[in-house]
C-alpha cells in the first residue's frame, strides 16, 4: 500500500521511528488496517508574532491522552511515549517546511499477521499536511451554506464498536453516511443514534443553539470523546457567559433550533444552513455561532491568554 505524497502535500512523514518520504511510507497489502487507530490534530500560526511561521499545537495533550484511550480499548501497544511522538510531529513538521496552518494525523496498525495478537507488531505513522482555516472575522467560507440531511444509517452502537474511540473501522460508518448525503445532493449528513436521539455528524460533534443556550448530545448518544466539543463546552459558559446543556435531542427538537453547527478538529466550527431542507433559524451564520467561532479561532491562534495552555508549540 502507498500513501500519495500528492494527496497530502508534504514530501516528508515520519514512520516506525524516523522521517522518511512520504512516498516510501509502504507497507504490505496484507495489513490488517481496519484493527488500526489514528488521531487528527492541528496546528495553527500564531498571530501577532514576532516571527513568521510559529505553530501551535491546538490541546496536545488531550488529543494523545485521546489516541492512548483508543489504543487500550482497541488492544493496541504504542511503540513510543508521548514525548517522542510529539517529538516526531516536530520532526516532521521541520522536515517539510511548513510555516502555515498544520493537520497532523497520527495513524497505528499491527503488522501483518498479527492483528488478532493484542500488542504485538505496530507500525505507527505520522503524516502531516497543510490546510486552510475556515475561522477568522470575515472569512467567506465560514459563511458557505451546508445543507445536512439525517442519514438513514444509524450512528454506531457502541455495544457493537467503540463508538468512543477514534479507530479506522467506525469510519465505514461514516463513510456510508457522507456517501449518501453526496448521493443526494446534501453537504452534510448526520446520524441517530440505536434509541432515534441526535448522535453526531459523519466526522464531527452536531450543536444546537435555543433560546440563547447551547445543547448537545451527551458521550451516551454513542458520539465520538471529541476534543474541539470538550473545549466549546468549557470556554462557551466560562468566558462567553453562554448556558451549556448536555442531553438527549429528538430529531423533531432538532428541526427547532435557532442555530447549528458542526465542531470537531477537521471541520473547527461549521455552521448548518438547513437540516432536511428545513431552514435553521433566521440568518446565516447565527450570531452565537459566529460568536462562539471568532472567539474558538482567537484561542487557536494564541490571542487568548487563559487559554495559551491549550496550545504546544510545533
Amino acid at each position: 500500500m502507498q500513501m500519495s505524497a500528492a494527496f497530502h502535500g508534504a514530501k516528508f512523514c515520519w514512520m516506525d521511528g524516523s522521517v522518511i518520504e512520504t512516498e516510501k511510507a509502504l507497507v504490505t497489502a496484507m495489513n490488517e488496517m481496519y484493527l488500526g487507530i489514528f488521531e487528527g490534530i492541528k496546528a495553527y500560526v500564531a498571530e501577532n508574532s514576532l516571527r513568521e511561521g510559529i505553530l501551535n499545537i491546538f490541546r496536545w495533550e488531550s488529543h494523545i491522552e485521546r489516541l492512548w484511550h483508543s489504543a487500550a480499548v482497541c488492544g493496541i501497544t504504542i511503540p513510543c511515549t508521548r514525548e517522542q511522538l510529539l517529538e516526531a510531529t516536530r520532526e516532521t513538521i521541520k522536515a517539510n517546511g511548513f510555516t502555515t496552518d498544520v493537520y497532523i494525523q497520527p495513524r497505528l496498525w499491527p503488522e501483518a499477521g498479527t492483528g488478532h495478537l493484542v500488542g504485538k507488531g505496530i507500525h505507527i505513522l505520522v503524516p502531516v499536511w497543510t490546510f486552510e482555516t475556515i475561522l477568522g472575522k470575515g472569512n467567506p467560507r465560514f459563511s458557505e451554506k451546508t445543507r445536512t440531511m439525517v442519514s438513514s444509517w444509524r450512528r454506531i452502537s457502541s455495544d457493537a464498536m467503540p463508538a468512543q474511540a477514534k479507530c479506522w473501522a467506525n469510519y465505514a460508518n461514516s463513510a456510508l453516511g457522507a456517501r449518501e448525503a453526496a448521493r443526494l445532493g446534501y453537504d452534510a449528513a448526520l446520524f441517530l443514534d440505536s434509541r432515534g436521539f441526535v448522535s453526531e455528524g459523519t466526522n464531527a460533534c452536531v450543536m444546537s443553539i435555543r433560546d440563547g443556550k447551547l445543547i448537545t448530545p451527551p458521550v451516551t448518544a454513542s458520539i465520538l470523546e471529541s476534543i474541539t466539543r470538550s473545549s466549546i463546552l468549557k470556554i462557551v459558559p466560562e468566558d462567553l457567559g453562554i448556558p451549556v446543556e448536555v442531553r438527549d435531542i429528538s430529531r423533531v427538537e432538532l428541526y427547532a433550533s435557532d442555530e447549528a453547527f458542526f465542531c470537531g478538529t477537521g471541520w473547527e466550527i461549521t455552521p448548518i444552513t438547513s437540516i432536511d431542507d428545513i431552514p435553521i433559524g433566521d440568518e446565516h451564520p447565527g450570531p452565537l455561532t459566529q460568536r462562539i467561532a471568532e472567539y474558538y479561532g482567537q484561542i487557536v491562534t494564541g490571542n487568548v491568554e487563559k487559554r495559551r495552555n491549550w496550545l504546544t508549540p510545533a
